[in-house]
């Protein structure tokens, strides 16, 4: 009996100590943005529709749901290589005042001349707060496609739930599902290269 107890009081005291030490119990959200930039080239057989789906393909494998919308090239096709913009839709509305005043930001991902627009999502962790989002587009310009990749990765920790609350212990340990997101990017462009076409990263942030 002295011997469970002693051991049911030291299990106590780790847990204590790592509630206390490496995770906090508040309820904490956070959200965070990244972004990825690719110059993709390839020769007169590589196409807009092979370079469209290979990234829809990366996508649908590796996400828990996809949209996909597909446009038409611009004309005539820009000289270089554009660039998406981040965009407040409701810039000077009641309802980004509200959203300022809750601290959440409504800037979106937009692509003037983009071919093909996809949003994807990955919702495999959601019982445990997590949750990825990626918005990709690709434009087209006179020397190749601009293929860009935004990110958010948003996550719960501290006491919601006890899901939420174990999940919060666990990224101590082994992280979170945000390391998926590399993979993801590393997967859209093995599967343009996997067309003959070559991708290039021109700038990433983090």
């Amino acid at each position: 009996m002295l011997k469970n107890r002693t051991f049911a009081l030291t299990a106590t005291a780790a847990l204590g100590i790592a509630l206390t030490g490496c995770a906090s119990v508040t309820p904490t959200r956070e959200t965070s943005s990244g972004y990825a930039v690719f110059d993709i080239k390839g020769g007169p057989e590589i196409t807009h529709a092979k370079v469209a789906d290979a990234v829809k393909t990366a996508l649908q494998k590796n996400m828990s749901q996809v949209q996909i919308n597909n446009g038409i090239p611009p004309s005539p096709l820009p000289e270089k290589a554009p660039r998406f913009q981040l965009v407040s839709p409701f810039k000077g509305s009641n309802l980004a005042a509200l959203a300022g005043a809750s601290g959440q930001s409504l800037q979106v991902p937009s692509c003037e001349g983009s071919i093909m627009t996809a949003n994807a999502r990955d919702t495999s962790m959601s019982r445990y707060g997590e949750g990825t989002t990626f918005f990709a587009c690709l434009m087209p310009y006179q020397g190749g496609w601009s293929l860009n990749v935004y990110t958010t990765f948003a996550k719960a920790s501290g006491a919601f739930s006890a899901a939420t609350l174990g999940a919060t212990l666990a990224r101590t340990v082994v992280g979170d599902s945000s390391q998926f997101i590399p993979r993801t990017i590393a997967a859209i462009v093995d599967k343009v290269n996997a067309t003959g076409a070559t991708a290039k990263m021109l700038e990433a942030y983090p």
